[in-house]
């Protein structure tokens, strides 16, 4: 009895799960454009500034390496999470100004955005002004 109970709610959570997933735009962008996907998350990595990072390796012990010569993987990571911050602010911009987007979120969009803008740019900085 336990039993039953127990695999009909499963299912029932699974089937719901399933649909809300299933109706998500970003699960069906991934699912269809998985290669877009794949090719910005590369050219954000390489923006970042992967491969001086593993061409010319520095200690463990630097987040942020202070010389110019060279750059740690930790620091790439910080620049590719300000790169992904600075491009979803200028996408909610846009989002803000479409006439498709309801009106109460307008305001919202914008406001996030601005957010998001500025604290890339405040990591930017930062990260410029630690070398």
């Amino acid at each position: 009895m336990i039993r039953q109970w127990f695999g009909s709610r499963v299912s029932t959570l699974s089937e719901r799960f399933g649909k809300s997933l299933g109706r998500s735009s970003l699960s069906a962008l991934i699912k269809s454009n998985w290669i877009e996907v794949v090719y910005i998350f590369g050219v954000i990595v390489l923006a970042a500034g992967i491969v001086p990072a593993l061409a010319d390796p520095v200690p463990i012990q630097y987040i942020i390496y202070p010389g110019t010569d060279s750059q740690s993987i930790s620091e790439t990571v910080i620049n590719s999470m300000a790169l992904l911050m600075g491009f979803g602010g200028l996408y909610l911009s846009y989002l803000s100004g479409r006439q498709t987007v309801k009106p109460r979120l307008v305001g919202f969009y914008l406001g996030l955005s601005l957010v998001l803008i500025a604290a890339a740019v405040y990591i930017g900085i930062y990260v410029f002004v630690s070398k």
